[in-house]
């Protein structure tokens, strides 16, 4: 059977001027004749994106704007969210309106929908190859605590939630060039940057969701899935691949993580900053100890094999990288 013949009826994507949603994006205008609708709010989609996309303007902060959304929609991927530290709008737009959003899918008798969250609903914990059942959800953090809500009203509704932990390539604008501002100000890694994190490129993501639209999941309890390319790579093993492809500094100094945190808390002017100090406090977290996942359960259900290792897929996207830096290439 094609793969436009089992993405059944027409698809929604919501997030698809963003990172993620634009790379699913661009992975579903590789169909032919593919019937593909598009929720946006504020920004436009990216130019060059699948010819016959039809663009719905509305807001998941409002509900009443979503009303029809699903009609005629047979998979819904839902990959947008607010990431800030303002709590009422995490609530607003991820758990109130992805709660409206599910129940618009269940009225319209929606077959799939696949909701991109994050493993940073587990907290201040710390994982090493951990499959999703010994995973304990302990939100720490405004955004986490509405992902989680997200999460339960899309699994009551049968749906698929995918746990991914760092995704990096072109349009990344979080993760590597945050860590890329920090090596440019702080000359240490924490820990001896011997944390081990779960990675996958953003094309990578995108053609596993693409996938799993494609094939669907067994289950009448809705399933949940980590994500990630099953190579683990510590964060003095990111910072190598960083300076060898980008010039991005190499630090030669090590601080113990509490050390770390007051350190780059002092310097940021986080300890007077209420609202996104313990958000703050948690990235640095994840990136200070292990965390990474076993996506075997995913890897099975829509037969995918380990991805690029990721100073290959650095690589390939080190272009768009190298405009974050500050200093001149080389520079220690």
């Amino acid at each position: 059977m094609e793969e436009k013949d089992r993405l059944q009826r027409g698809i929604l994507l919501t997030g698809a001027s963003g990172f993620i949603g634009g790379a699913v994006l661009a992975r579903l205008g590789r169909i032919p004749d593919l019937s593909l609708r598009t929720l946006v709010h504020r920004s436009d989609l990216p130019a060059g994106g699948p010819a016959g996309i039809e663009i719905v303007k509305a807001d998941l902060s409002v509900p009443a704007s979503l009303e029809g959304i699903c009609r005629n929609i047979g998979t819904v991927i839902h990959a947008a969210s607010y990431i800030g530290d303002d709590a009422e709008r995490c609530q607003a737009v991820n758990a109130r309106g992805t709660e409206a959003l599910a129940a618009q899918a269940r009225a319209a008798g929606v077959g799939r929908f696949i909701y991109l969250s994050n493993t940073a609903v587990y907290g201040f914990g710390i994982h090493r190859g951990a499959a999703e059942k010994e995973s304990v959800v302990r939100p720490a953090t405004a955004i986490s605590r509405s992902r989680v809500q997200a999460e339960k009203a899309v699994l009551a509704a049968g749906g698929t939630v995918l746990r991914p932990t760092f995704v990096y390539g072109r349009g990344d604008r979080h993760f590597l060039p945050a860590l890329i501002r920090a090596l440019d100000r702080f000359p240490f890694l924490i820990n001896g940057g011997r944390a081990r994190l779960s990675v996958i490129s953003v094309e990578e993501l995108a053609e596993v969701i693409v996938a799993l639209a494609a094939g669907g999941v067994t289950g009448t309890g809705g399933e949940t899935f980590h994500v990630n390319d099953g190579r683990p790579v510590s964060l003095k093993g990111i910072v190598t691949s960083l300076a060898r492809t980008t010039g991005t500094r190499r630090p030669r100094l090590s601080l113990p993580y509490p050390i770390a945190r007051l350190v780059m808390g002092l310097a940021a002017g986080l300890l007077f900053d209420k609202d996104g100090r313990r958000s703050s406090a948690h990235r640095l977290f994840l990136v200070s100890r292990d965390h990474y996942y076993s996506a075997a359960r995913l890897r099975r259900a829509v037969s995918w094999p380990a991805g690029l290792p990721f100073d290959s897929g650095l690589a390939l996207c080190a272009d768009w990288y190298r405009s974050f830096r500050r200093g001149p290439a080389g520079e220690s």
